[in-house]
């Protein structure tokens, strides 16, 4: 994923909240693939996944949860709940990556504010506004789909974290 500027005059179309969540969590792991790992697919949605082959991560941001941040007060905290699949090319590399997600995610990662310039959206825009922490760790378990399941599952680890982000604005 580049980092461009937007030039004067342009228009940018800002990300989300969500949005900008989820795109820091995948440039995160992504980024850290390619430094730690060679010939892992990372994908953001089921669909893909058909398309590339094992091993590879899907990370989905499935969920946002929301509790007030204190009492008396109309703002919300969110949570974000990530489903974090692993479809591995054997029980050990499922389980090298599974240790290795959970490390790098452990300590947090930037949140990046995203935009876009108009007229190029595969021209992203990055800017560091503060942390991405994990909440929890809710689930980190082998799928055993048995004989029945599809040969890309065979290795499969499945992984759900909450997270949540502090923004330097706030």
């Amino acid at each position: 994923m580049a980092n461009i500027t937007i030039t004067p005059g342009a228009e940018a179309r800002h990300y989300r909240e969500s949005r900008n969540v989820e795109l820091s969590t995948l440039k995160f792991i992504e980024d850290s693939l390619a430094i730690d790992w060679s010939d892992i697919n990372i994908v953001k949605s089921w669909t893909q996944l058909e398309k590339v082959k094992n091993p590879v991560i899907c990370v989905i941001l499935d969920d946002t949860e929301y509790a007030r941040a204190e009492l008396g007060n109309t703002n919300y905290r969110k949570t974000y709940v990530f489903n974090i699949d692993l479809f591995a090319k054997s029980d050990a590399q499922r389980l090298d990556l599974s240790d290795w997600l959970m490390d790098i995610l452990n300590p947090g990662w930037v949140y990046y504010e995203i935009s876009q310039s108009s007229g190029n959206n595969r021209s992203l825009v990055y800017t560091d506004t503060g942390r991405c922490r994990l909440e929890s760790v809710i689930v980190n378990t082998k799928i055993d789909l048995g004989k029945m399941g599809d040969v890309k599952d065979k290795y499969r680890q499945s992984i759900v974290v909450s997270v949540t982000i502090g923004c330097n604005h706030d």
